[in-house]
């Protein structure tokens, strides 16, 4: 009896395995059936511009897109939640040749997903059902681990940046405007700090060589505050000085500790971009250009002079481009909801992420500056 018992023991793990294999195979599978990438598209937008565009997958409506980095093999990395498999879904790849993953065979609808990137491994934190997860492909595949939220904390705001030490940190928000931080270290998350101060519904961190910086935007004022760490000290705080006041809709491009751009609207008008720049100690202000209608979405990087771009989208959903003093019309690519992503790749290329709302696709555009620089 014994010895049937171990049998059928062994009988069950075998069986066990060969079922999560086999969903987990069919999962991916699933990505193909159910959000297959669809076609390259090719668009001259003068003699001299042309933009390479590629659908990543059809979805029902805009989803939330992460972080957009390229590597230094100009691949690019992102996540998004995909409301057709129902789960969140990492991409990778360039010119037309994307791999999509599934990050959670447990296939549940959650909203914010960010990403950072260390060497050649990719690390991921993502929410649903009010719970947070974490996952990274340290070990060849991608391995998933559950982070504790007490009370079922509703989830606002969700960033994910690599310290110096290659150490995960996770900084998010709940719906009491409380802000967290959490590292994780040996497949665990140790929350190491919680601020209170102000009521926060969004924040901007950034890992620096000798700690963080930290942008965080005041959800009654529109105040962004500012806040730092570095190695073995406490965090910082500069409560009493917002760096910008009654902002909306927001950007930062961060370069070092003393330098770093802000790209805003006021929440009183959403037609005008505005930017407060600080380098070296000096803030200055400006508007980097008035519309004619409201401004939906916004995201800005720097060019390869370190000066800032910004790609927005107008109320009707046409995109634009604000680079070397001027605006570039990208209403060739189509109308778009929801947020959008730029980033810098490597001389003479950069990319957008966006959603397109004709044909529901999430696509990415490639785009050569030095075409546009002939138009000078």
């Amino acid at each position: 009896m014994l010895r049937n018992l171990k049998r059928n023991s062994a009988l069950i793990i075998i069986i066990i395995i060969f079922i999560y294999v086999s969903l987990n195979a069919q999962y991916q599978k699933e990505i193909i059936k159910d959000a297959p990438p669809l076609t390259g598209h090719y668009v001259r937008m003068s003699s001299f511009e042309s933009l390479s565009t590629w659908s990543i997958a059809s979805l029902r409506k805009e989803p939330y897109l992460s972080e957009l980095f390229v590597d230094g093999n100009n691949n690019v990395h992102f996540a998004y939640y995909d409301d057709l498999l129902n789960t969140a879904v990492y991409v990778t790849g360039k010119d037309g040749k994307f791999n999509r993953r599934i990050l959670d065979n447990n296939r549940e609808l959650g909203n914010y997903i960010t990403i950072a990137l260390n060497n050649s491994h990719v690390h991921v934190s993502y929410n649903k059902a009010n719970k947070i997860l974490y996952v990274n492909n340290n070990s060849g595949a991608f391995n998933n681990y559950a982070m504790d939220l007490r009370q079922n904390r509703k989830i606002l705001d969700l960033k994910l940046v690599m310290s110096a030490f290659n150490y995960p940190t996770l900084f998010f928000v709940d719906n009491r405007g409380i802000l967290s931080v959490s590292r994780f270290y040996r497949d665990n998350f140790f929350s190491d700090f919680v601020y209170t101060n102000k009521i926060v519904d969004s924040v901007y961190p950034v890992a620096e060589k000798d700690g963080y910086a930290l942008y965080m935007h005041e959800y009654e004022t529109g105040n962004i505050l500012y806040g730092s760490r570095k190695t073995n000290t406490a965090f910082k705080f500069f409560d009493d000085m917002a760096i910008v006041t009654n902002s909306g809709i927001y950007s930062i491009t961060h370069e070092e500790h003393n330098r770093f751009n802000i790209v805003y609207l006021t929440k009183d008008n959403l037609q005008t971009i505005n930017y407060t720049r600080f380098y070296d100690g000096v803030f200055t202000n400006g508007t980097i250009v008035t519309e004619d209608e409201d401004i939906i979405s916004l995201d800005s990087a720097l060019d390869y002079a370190a000066q800032i771009m910004v790609l927005y989208t107008k109320e009707q959903g046409n995109k634009y481009l604000f680079m070397d003093n001027r605006v570039i019309d990208l209403s060739v690519l189509g109308t778009s909801s929801g947020n959008v992503r730029l980033k810098s790749a490597q001389y003479p290329y950069f990319y957008i992420l966006y959603y397109n709302n004709i044909f529901n696709e999430l696509r990415i555009t490639k785009i050569n500056i030095s075409d546009i620089e002939k138009l000078k």
